[in-house]
C-alpha cells in the first residue's frame, strides 16, 4: 500500500489566459489518458479555450456553468459530468466554487463515458 497527497498544498495555481482555477495532476498513463482535479474558488474560471484532446469534466461538489462554442452557458452541479470532443471550444465557470475531476486522452470517445445521459 502506498499513500498519496492531493491536498491544496499541492495544487498548482493557472492564471494565464483569465484563468482563475487550480490544477492536480493524479494520473498519467504513457501519454492515453490523464486525470486531474480542478478547483474553481468563487469567481473561479477555466477560460474559454479549444480541447486539445477529448475530455471529460465530473462535477464533484459545488456548481457552475459550462459553454461551447455558441457560448450559451448552462448550470452544472455535482452529480454531473460534461464531455467535448477534441477542437470543441468551452468554458467553465464557478461564482461560488465547484471541484471537478477532469480525465482526458485521445482515444477518449463519449460511448467510454458510463454514466446516465442527463
Amino acid at each position: 500500500m502506498k499513500f498519496f497527497r492531493f491536498d491544496t498544498d499541492t495544487a498548482k495555481p493557472v492564471t494565464h489566459g483569465g484563468s482563475d482555477f487550480t490544477i492536480q495532476p493524479y494520473v498519467r498513463s504513457g501519454g492515453r489518458f490523464q486525470a486531474a482535479l480542478m478547483t474553481l474558488g468563487v469567481n473561479g474560471v477555466i477560460a474559454y479555450h479549444q480541447a486539445a484532446v477529448p475530455q471529460v469534466l465530473i462535477v464533484l461538489s459545488g456548481n457552475g456553468t459550462v459553454c461551447n462554442e455558441e457560448k450559451r452557458y448552462v448550470p452544472v452541479r455535482e452529480g454531473l459530468a460534461v464531455f467535448w470532443d477534441k477542437g470543441e471550444w468551452h468554458e467553465t465557470r464557478s461564482e461560488k466554487g465547484m471541484t471537478a475531476l477532469v480525465i482526458e486522452g485521445e482515444g477518449l470517445e463519449e460511448s467510454d463515458v458510463l454514466l446516465e445521459i442527463h
